[in-house]
């Protein structure tokens, strides 16, 4: 008997911080699906982990003007099933300090954003590997 086989399935993120006096907001966003998370996507042909991360980041919120953070990457992995496949999925998302709280969301994808502060976004993230990604994030912040 076979084994139904596991494809694997690879993503890259930003997770865009806006700092304001002592403190950092996260933006989240709510995916069409309804689940709140950060923007990521898949690569294109030829894409780097680093490329497909920022041109996600400009397709799903707009951001273009931001410094981002190279030197560190957080990885989530986790499995999920579509159409009765299963998958194996890892997340790879880098920092990205925004000049600017402006958001023009791409409607496709995204149904909402928001602002939030650490506080806030642990409890609005709605995947337990993401809410881990923001706690290992907020300590990175914290050095």
């Amino acid at each position: 008997m076979n084994e139904p086989q596991i494809k694997k399935d690879e993503s890259f993120g930003i997770i865009p911080i806006l700092r304001q006096e002592n403190s950092y907001s996260f933006l989240l966003i709510q995916h069409q699906a309804g689940h709140w998370g950060f923007p990521k996507g898949h690569a294109n042909s030829g894409e780097s982990p680093v490329q497909t991360a920022c041109r996600e980041l400009q397709e799903e919120t707009g951001i273009s003007d931001y410094t981002l953070v190279e030197e560190v990457s957080f990885a989530e992995n986790y499995t999920f099933t579509r159409k009765g496949k299963s998958f194996a999925k890892t997340v790879t998302y880098f920092l990205a300090f925004v000049n600017s709280a402006t958001v023009v969301h791409q409607v496709e994808e995204i149904q909402n954003y928001t602002w939030a502060n650490y506080e806030t976004a642990i409890n609005l993230i709605t995947y337990a590997p993401s809410k881990q990604i923001l706690q290992d994030v907020n300590q990175y912040l914290s050095r």
